[in-house]
């Protein structure tokens, strides 16, 4: 040890930071998700009804190797017209959740189906997070309360 070292005493009041993630279903029971159809069907089944055509939100569904669904998660939740995303908000749950790829969701509470520049903007900052993770963004879904869209579908930015 030199003389410009010196210890560090141990301080009880550093944080303890501890991510969980937790299933205990099989995988098998798993729903597979291999089409925007597929990924519009679950985010019908999680999205709250009544946010819908209230307030938009951004939600991720994450997937394993075998497109499996592992989960999902609200990402953030906005007003009438918008909602701010953190790209770093949806790998940290895609991290802690292992997934391998995610399908990104968001609703427009107007009913319209077209993608807006900050929608296609927003997805190509988180494909290119995702590149750099090795995490693949399989779709992006817009639902309204009757229909939806798919980037993938409509090679929006694909």
């Amino acid at each position: 040890m030199n003389n410009n070292d010196t210890l560090i005493e141990k301080s009880p009041t550093l944080a303890e930071v501890k991510l969980s993630y937790k299933n205990n279903q099989p995988t098998q029971s798993f729903p597979e998700i291999t089409s925007p159809k597929q990924a519009e069907q679950v985010l019908r089944e999680i999205w709250d009804k009544d946010q819908l055509q209230l307030r938009e939100e951004f939600v991720v569904l994450l997937l394993n190797n075998a497109k499996k669904l592992l989960g999902w998660s609200k990402i953030s939740s906005g007003g009438a017209t918008a909602t701010i995303v953190d790209p770093a908000s949806v790998f940290q749950v895609a991290l802690l959740a292992n997934a391998t790829s995610i399908i990104l969701a968001h609703n427009h509470p107007s009913g319209n189906l077209e993608a807006s520049s900050a929608d296609k903007k927003l997805t190509k900052r988180i494909k290119k997070s995702g590149k750099m993770l090795g995490i693949e963004v399989e779709d992006h879904v817009i639902l309204t309360a009757d229909n939806y869209i798919s980037f993938r579908e409509k090679e929006i930015i694909w």
